[in-house]
């Protein structure tokens, strides 16, 4: 049994303290990125970024659209659960197309936002919102994701842990500073990062 599965045999039994340590992990990892970007100087959101073609406001436009939550639909009766690896498992993410759409949705969505308002605020607008949301929500029944995967929405998040994480760790190297991976975070990246290995390398 993989370590991940491990974690969602404990889902299983345990829901409540599952659940709330993955919305820990997403409020912790989310409330260190926006302490860095908070009062950060407009200049430094032109950087260019290492994803490519990316500045900085595009990155956190592109970070804070990763956690926004829409409303998922039932899955259909029967249909079984993937874990949190299965969403990276996806064999349209390693295309140059699928890539490509991520980079250009952002720039033209950063292009319509920056008009109003700076990337900092909207992502902490962004955050406060899916927290809001999270407090009511049901984590535990089964959802069909994006029209592309079936599965858990507290597992669907730990993808947005991983998200908020992964692209911290792209404004750290951008801006020069440590990166700041919080415990919270890491303790449900690991197990989905172990069940992954063999898709990341």
């Amino acid at each position: 049994m993989s370590n991940h599965h491990l974690f969602e045999s404990r889902f299983v039994r345990d829901n409540v303290s599952i659940v709330d340590a993955v919305v820990r992990a997403l409020q912790a990892e989310s409330a260190a990125l926006n302490d860095v970007l908070d009062g950060l100087p407009q200049p430094e959101f032109d950087r260019l970024t290492n994803c490519p073609q990316w500045t900085l406001a595009e990155l956190v436009v592109h970070t804070a659209d990763s956690i926004r939550l829409g409303e998922f639909p039932a899955a259909r009766a029967g249909a079984s659960p993937q874990e949190a690896a299965d969403y990276y498992r996806r064999p349209e993410r390693a295309t140059d197309s699928y890539r490509q759409q991520n980079v250009e949705r952002a720039q033209v969505q950063t292009r319509d936002l920056m008009t109003h308002v700076s990337p900092s605020d909207y992502f902490a607008t962004t955050l406060r919102r899916t927290l809001t949301t999270l407090a009511a929500a049901d984590l535990g029944h089964v959802v069909e994701i994006k029209g592309v995967v079936v599965m858990r929405p507290a597992d669907w998040l730990i993808t947005r842990v991983i998200s908020v994480a992964a692209h911290g760790l792209d404004v750290a190297l951008t801006l020069g500073r440590r990166p700041w991976t919080t415990n919270e975070a890491r303790q449900v990246i690991r197990p989905v990062f172990v069940s992954a290995i063999p898709v990341l390398c």
